[in-house]
């Protein structure tokens, strides 16, 4: 079946829908991540351990893509994928347990590490001026499924349960198989003539690796200041299994990854791009929905359709970023552009407070999603994989893939990481000067007693005291966050600027 026959335009929609399942399911996820925790009542750091499991298989199954396909064929690899993928929804819809929405998560992670993959594979199965609309479906299927998200499970949230979340897959897992049955090839768009092989001791080496990882990852979220040693020794164990893995498949001549022969310095700076974006975007994505509802007071729907609507903008130019491209294919005039965005983005966010609407914060996520997100992961994708051989591109993408789920675990433990250290002395802070109007401690005489404290304070009066250092602790740490984007934004620029192999 050839995706130039009468199904061409079926085949443009696999190639959006495929990658919009995993963006959709992922960031429906990361926002009701509090609801899905609190309805298996997981404490957080099982919530963390279900998300270092996630990113685990995905890694595994992302570097044996290849392999996969040359067994099954891609269109019977993508329906099993997809098979999977809904197999895991309904195990994590059903869940009433920690151990079982594990469970269900790295078997979605089975099916939906391979969509990214597949869907920007199927872009080669074009060439020449076909190929622009095709390479123009993939961010059109990200921008989507990332606007569409919040959006979504707000709105699942509101009217249901966050098992929604996960039932609501289902009849699009369907429907995106229907369209894999009618137009996806059987065979690879550029086959190579050497196949894949899969060694058991590296990909041994590999999974142990990556769990000791993403677990180092996820626990530094809890045990950074408590245990530091004991994640130390995770992280060199981490290290020293993975390079066993890349030295037991670097030497056989018969590799599962030919890493040799997609290497070169362009490469390897594309991939720098790319994860400082996933870092970023990661990161955005976990502290927004906490400052909009938890530290500026919107409600859940008003938030998600907001962070959707605005993430939609990101539509009007990536078709501008792919021809300002094409004709001037310099690098460092887009990632500036990108680095200025993110900047401005930080700043504006840095100086809201309490007083603020919503409508204050659409220009900033705007700036978000129509500069930094378009022109640093468009400028990465549209300059990494030139001059790469198509036989091999399958594979480069591969590895690009797998350090995108590093870097999103990397993303996320920095973000809650600076929360925490932030929100702990902001609400130290809080508290010692809430002693003024505490009773025992001194009270500013005359002043109003919005809390009901003075006197004989009730409970209820000394738990709402409790909630606002909470919900200003909260504040004034998402705040700190965007101030720090907006410094580390200004200090990248400065060294984009700088450098001489960035041109």
């Amino acid at each position: 079946m050839s995706p130039r026959s009468r199904a061409f335009t079926w085949h443009h929609a696999c190639i959006v829908f495929i990658v919009f399942l995993e963006y959709l399911q992922t960031i429906m996820v990361s926002f009701a991540s509090r609801y899905i925790a609190g309805g298996i009542d997981a404490a957080p750091e099982e919530f963390s351990l279900a998300a270092a499991c996630y990113a685990t298989v995905a890694v595994v199954v992302i570097l044996g893509h290849r392999y996969l396909v040359q067994t099954l064929g891609y269109r019977r690899m993508l329906r099993l994928s997809l098979l999977a993928f809904a197999a895991g929804a309904v195990l994590c819809a059903t869940a009433h347990s920690v151990p079982v929405f594990i469970a269900g998560r790295m078997v979605q992670a089975v099916g939906g590490s391979a969509f990214f993959t597949a869907s920007r594979v199927q872009v080669l199965h074009y060439s020449g001026k076909e190929r622009i609309p095709a390479l123009l479906c993939l961010p059109f299927g990200i921008t989507l499924g990332s606007a569409l998200a919040p959006i979504l499970a707000s709105e699942l949230l509101d009217q249901g349960s966050w098992r929604a979340l996960f039932w609501v897959m289902l009849p699009l897992t369907a429907l995106v198989d229907r369209m894999v049955a009618h137009s996806v090839p059987e065979h690879e768009p550029v086959e190579n003539e050497q196949p894949d092989k899969v060694h058991p001791w590296a990909i041994l080496w590999l999974t142990l690796g990556m769990f000791l990882l993403q677990f180092m990852l996820e626990r530094s979220r809890y045990d950074l200041f408590g245990h530091p040693a004991s994640l130390a020794v995770a992280g060199i164990l981490a290290a020293m299994l993975l390079l066993a893995y890349l030295w037991i498949d670097w030497r056989h001549r018969t590799p599962l990854i030919s890493y040799a022969e997609f290497s070169s310095r362009r490469y390897w700076l594309g991939m720098g791009i790319y994860g400082f974006g996933y870092l970023v975007v990661s990161a955005s994505n976990y502290i927004l929905p906490i400052f909009m509802v938890q530290g500026l007071g919107f409600p859940v729907t008003a938030s998600g359709w907001s962070l959707g609507l605005t993430s939609l903008a990101g539509l009007l130019t990536i078709p501008l970023h792919l021809a300002l491209m094409m004709r001037w294919p310099a690098l460092k005039p887009y990632l500036l552009v990108s680095l200025a965005g993110l900047c401005a983005f930080g700043w504006l966010m840095s100086d809201l407070g309490q007083e603020s609407t919503l409508s204050s914060m659409i220009w900033p996520l705007i700036l978000l999603n129509t500069l930094f997100m378009p022109f640093a992961l468009g400028t990465a994708a549209a300059s990494t994989f030139r001059g790469i051989d198509e036989k091999v591109f399958s594979h480069a993408y591969q590895v690009k893939n797998s350090m995108r789920e590093v870097a999103n675990s990397v993303g996320l433990s920095v973000a809650t990481i600076i929360m925490q250290m932030r929100g702990n002395l902001h609400y130290s802070r809080l508290a010692e000067t809430s002693a003024a109007i505490r009773p025992g401690y001194g009270t500013a005489a005359g002043g109003p007693d919005p809390w009901g404290l003075l006197g004989n304070p009730e409970p209820a009066a000394l738990l709402r005291l409790a909630g606002e250092i909470d919900h200003q602790a909260t504040l004034m740490a998402c705040r700190d966050f965007f101030w720090g984007m907006a410094v580390v934004a200004l200090a990248t620029a400065c060294g984009v600027c700088v450098a001489r192999r960035i041109r």
